[in-house]
């Protein structure tokens, strides 16, 4: 039943689409106007030639007898349009820049007079994008390269954008998307958003991450659209973000570079300063360092471009949190400023102290065990602890792209892109806090013939294929072992730790670990045929998407559970963890893998909860 429907759906796409005009490009551009003589009249069959002023590769082009003409799938870049017919001057046009997905209009007056007669107009730029209602904005490459991008993250350059928010720009500045670090559009969620490159899907199936951020030097430009997208784009709500890795030229070009911080010239940060004695400044090395470089392979034929980046960063140094102070491990809350009441008469415990017989046989084990929790270092109770941390990021990236003018009807480019990103810290404040480790590795290609079949047809076939692992692991750094079973927890544990104490106060410790493994292979093939009748411009295709997705996740509960203590029952967290009045405890859950297929782009995804 379900095949069927799915192919139900896929002949009604179809049939929707060969009924409805686009003109919107993926990762291409388009020229197109009408040719008219100086009486206004409409001039079929003028020849028309758009060079590209980088490569020389040029795409031509004729009107028809409706005088309009349209010449598609230009690669982005600056062009100049040539056009002539016998008995009129030759018509040229000053430098045009074409952007992603644009479909500049520029019309063409003749003048009468001899073929060797030329006439250059200057001042044609088409800027206003007419053709279409899309809503969005491209980022050149040179403004990319002129922010200041923190952390080199380009994903931050949606934030540009009008309707487009954050509530945590900070998450912007990683080498990796593993969680935040995507703009909310519209009022959409962070999921919502569709990420592209050179036209081929690039997103983590499962919670829609992004799972590859290119270097800035590699990007030709950043497309945006927020609204009224073109059909092909129909499986998000929120924007569709589209990059495009540079092209090789007939020139040679390159650049080296190398970003560099060090603590040793920054201040100390807000939360270590208000803590008394001061907290010490968290040591840094970061380096973000690569190289580009793009030119012939055959001048005016195959040209290449590649690039590397590597990022190193290396962050060991001290946190501030919450431990109970001494006080409250003695069971007096008398300075607490909250009444503790007894959960089994619902009076208050004198003096607002509990007596340390009623203490849980859990929370003696844990009090005599400053492994697991350890005493505060510094007065009060907030922020009462400093201890050291860690931070250690690698990541090696890289693409290359090969473009190739086979013939005057036949183009083709070919990329492929990888990273490797890893993130291994080696300590948390608490020795009960299990560190998280992360390895994503990321593979990405692409190809695309455009093959032109007269003046009035042209041909686009794009084949994409993203291979995708997210693998977060949690570690017992500090060797605690099964320290369950220290404390008194029956049942035993698959791994190394201690189970989650959730405390109201922030006064927890220990590790649920939700361990997680996600594997996604995608393959994409868009087929796209645009005919141009009269003054019309029809596009007929098909976007057909597979994915194959292997996820592990070890369920909300994490491998290890979790204890919640938020004073339900006393009124003060930690008083309620004393007397082990637990507000919530581990389900019966075990971890479970979830494998699934998807087949098409619109297809529901697999429903993922707790087994």
């Amino acid at each position: 039943m379900r095949t069927q429907s799915l192919r139900t759906t896929l002949v009604v796409s179809l049939v929707m689409l060969l009924a409805v005009p686009l003109l919107a490009q993926t990762h291409f551009a388009s020229l197109t106007g009408t040719v008219i003589s100086k009486d206004g009249n409409p001039l079929p069959k003028v020849e028309l030639v758009a060079t590209n002023q980088a490569t020389q590769v040029t795409y031509t082009g004729r009107s028809n007898d409706a005088g309009l003409y349209t010449i598609s799938a230009l690669p982005i870049g600056t062009y100049k349009l040539r056009a002539q017919a016998p008995s009129f001057q030759t018509y040229e046009t000053n430098i045009i820049k074409l952007e992603s997905g644009q479909t500049a209009r520029v019309d063409i007056t003749m003048q009468v007079g001899g073929v060797a007669e030329s006439v250059e107009v200057t001042g044609v730029a088409p800027i206003l994008q007419t053709q279409d209602a899309v809503v969005g904005d491209v980022i050149s490459g040179t403004t990319i390269q002129n922010m200041p991008l923190n952390g080199r993250n380009f994903s931050q350059l949606s934030l540009l954008l009008p309707g487009v928010i954050t509530t945590e720009p900070d998450s912007f500045t990683q080498p990796k998307n593993t969680g935040s670090g995507r703009p909310f559009v519209n009022g959409q969620r962070e999921q919502e958003n569709n990420y592209m490159l050179d036209g081929v899907d690039m997103n983590e199936a499962i919670d829609n991450l992004l799972p590859y951020q290119p270097s800035p030097d590699a990007l030709a430009e950043v497309r945006v659209e927020t609204n009224n997208y073109s059909a092909e784009f129909g499986n998000v709500a929120g924007a569709i973000v589209g990059s495009t890795i540079k092209s090789g030229t007939n020139e040679f070009h390159g650049n080296v570079f190398e970003y560099w911080r060090d603590s040793s010239l920054a201040a100390n940060s807000w939360d270590n300063n208000r803590v008394t004695p001061a907290a010490k400044k968290a040591e840094l090395s970061q380096h973000i360092f690569g190289a580009t470089l793009g030119g012939p392979i055959v001048k005016n034929k195959v040209f290449f471009f590649g690039d590397y980046q590597g990022f190193i960063r290396n962050r060991p140094g001290e946190l501030v949190r919450t431990v109970a102070p001494v006080a409250y491990r003695n069971g007096d809350f008398s300075g607490a400023g909250v009444t503790i009441r007894d959960p089994l008469t619902g009076q208050p415990f004198p003096g607002n102290r509990i007596p340390t017989s009623r203490f849980s046989p859990i929370a003696r084990a844990v009090l005599a065990n400053q492994t697991l929790y350890p005493l505060p270092n510094r007065p009060g109770t907030t922020n009462n602890l400093v201890a050291g941390s860690s931070d250690k990021q690698r990541t090696h990236q890289g693409d290359f792209k090969l473009d190739a003018n086979l013939s005057d009807t036949d183009r083709i480019f070919a990329r492929v892109s990888y990273q490797h990103y890893t993130s291994e810290p080696e300590r948390a404040p608490l020795e009960s806090q299990l560190v998280t480790t992360n390895n994503a590795p990321f593979l990405g290609t692409a190809f695309n013939w455009t093959h032109t079949l007269g003046s009035s047809a042209v041909n686009e076939l794009l084949l994409g294929f993203t291979h995708v692992k997210f693998q977060t692991s949690s570690t017992d750094w500090a060797g605690i072992g099964n320290a369950n079973a220290s404390i008194g927890l029956p049942g035993g544990q698959p791994i190394p730790g201690l189970s989650s104490f959730s405390i109201g106060g922030d006064l927890g410790f220990g590790s649920a670990a939700n361990d997680e493994f996600n594997d996604i292979k995608s393959y994409q093939l868009n087929e796209k045929f645009t005919l141009f009748r009269g003054r019309h411009s029809l596009k007929f295709g098909v976007r057909w998407l597979y994915q194959r997705q292997g996820f592990a996740y070890a369920g909300n509960e994490g491998i290890l559970g979790h204890f919640d203590y938020n004073g339900s029952f006393t009124g003060f967290g930690f008083a309620d963890f004393l007397l082990d009045q637990v507000q919530a405890k581990p389900a019966k859950a075990v971890p479970y893998l979830i494998f699934s297929e998807v087949r098409a782009q619109d297809a529901p995804q697999p429903h993922i909860g707790e087994a």
